[in-house]
């Protein structure tokens, strides 16, 4: 037993390093580079919008597809396949001069995110029992956040003292590492095969299955809720301080940053917490708090005061999304983490791509103030109708009982 734990957590620590190499590199390129480079090539703000809408599509594509299929032929080899995207999609930004050409790449460099995420959390979850899921799932996400944390930060930085040319440049060796480290990882799954069993059906027997359990569809629709404000906030926070702060880089990728650092260092709590109290009720003290922060930012114009919403909007986050995936496993049962999770992330990423465009078009047309505010509105109405929706399923622990 003793050996067991100790291979889980190993496996835990490895991968959370991969993550965190992987993350940061994808975070670079996007937070707050995205918007910057975008408006550095002529974007305006709608095109901004649509931009940061494309790389989020292929989540929707492949993540449920990608989870099905880890499901029934193991995680290993999608792993390998996205940190080799991770890897080789940083130097494609080097030749970029034109708004279309940023979106393809965005389009190619999402696919890396959308295979790695939902392959990577449902290994985890095969490794955990229900009772320590939430927190184990929340520790390797606290990884990703170490590299979602240090980019803001360091990309900030590297276009501030260099250019955009550094910034690629380090992204694509940064994720060249992660693949590295993946060779090491302890992927032999003999330890989990007595709590977890392989499915047996196609991949989409294994999607149809999932998506007939009406808790893990709600759930995915809340992440969608969430992300929705999440691809908001990443998007035209540096573009509101930018035109109407007149801030520079670095004062941006700082209060992005700690944003990061809030999420970063509540996230394993949160998730620990709600194997203790349930996952239910935390979801939804999350949204409603996250939907005031939100709809406050615009209407505060000071770094300090800017920065400290920032840090509230990221423990609201963490709130949400510690127990979000740990419900849809323990809804899914033994042999469909790998899809259950899958689809939370389809599901997500469809709330990750509209938020941007749709804040986009709503700042456009009308301002900050309206645009953040569309996202808090959504965010408050996404708490009340997954508490109605979830009160029959809040059980002790906030679990419903597996397929």
């Amino acid at each position: 037993m003793v050996r067991g734990i100790s291979t889980s957590r190993r496996f835990l620590l490895v991968l959370g390093l991969v993550a965190a190499l992987a993350i940061a590199s994808s975070t670079m390129s996007k937070n707050p580079a995205l918007p910057l480079l975008a408006l550095h090539i002529g974007a305006d703000d709608a095109q901004i919008g649509l931009i940061a809408a494309i790389s989020p599509i292929p989540g929707i594509l492949v993540s449920s597809i990608a989870g099905a299929y880890s499901d029934r032929h193991g995680r290993t080899r999608l792993i390998t396949l996205s940190l080799l995207i991770f890897a080789s999609a940083p130097f494609l930004y080097l030749f970029i001069t034109e708004v279309w050409q940023l979106a393809l790449v965005r389009f190619y460099h999402g696919f890396a995110t959308a295979m790695f995420m939902p392959v990577a959390m449902a290994a985890v979850a095969d490794r955990f029992e229900s009772a320590n899921r939430g927190e184990a799932l929340a520790t390797f996400s606290s990884f990703s956040l170490v590299g979602r944390f240090s980019a803001p930060f360091l990309g900030g930085a590297l276009i501030y003292y260099t250019d955009f040319t550094s910034l690629y440049v380090i992204i694509g060796i940064s994720a060249a590492i992660a693949l590295l480290f993946s060779i090491i990882a302890p992927w032999k799954e003999n330890d989990v095969t007595a709590r977890v069993k392989k499915f047996e059906g196609t991949t989409v027997s294994a999607l149809k299955e999932v998506v007939k359990e009406r808790g893990i569809v709600l759930t995915s629709s809340i992440e969608a809720v969430q992300y929705f404000a999440m691809g908001a906030f990443e998007t035209f926070i540096p573009v509101y301080m930018h035109h109407s702060m007149g801030s520079t880089a670095l004062e941006i990728g700082f209060v992005m940053g700690i944003q990061v650092v809030a999420m970063l260092l509540a996230k394993p709590i949160m998730g620990r917490v709600s194997d203790k109290r349930g996952r239910i009720p935390f979801i939804v003290v999350g949204l409603l708090l996250g939907a005031v922060t939100i709809t406050l930012m615009p209407w505060v114009s000071d770094i300090v005061s800017l920065s400290l919403l920032s840090i509230v909007f990221g423990l609201t986050v963490a709130t949400v999304t510690a127990s979000t995936s740990a419900l849809v496993t323990d809804i899914a049962g033994k042999s469909a983490h790998g899809s259950s999770i899958g689809v939370l992330r389809s599901i997500m990423d469809v709330g990750h791509s509209t938020g941007p465009f749709v804040t986009g078009m709503v700042v456009g047309a009308f301002s900050y103030t309206a645009g953040f505010g569309l996202a808090g509105g959504l965010l408050a109405t996404g708490a009340l109708l997954f508490s109605l929706g979830m009160r029959s399923r809040d059980r002790p622990k906030g679990m419903a009982p597996s397929l």
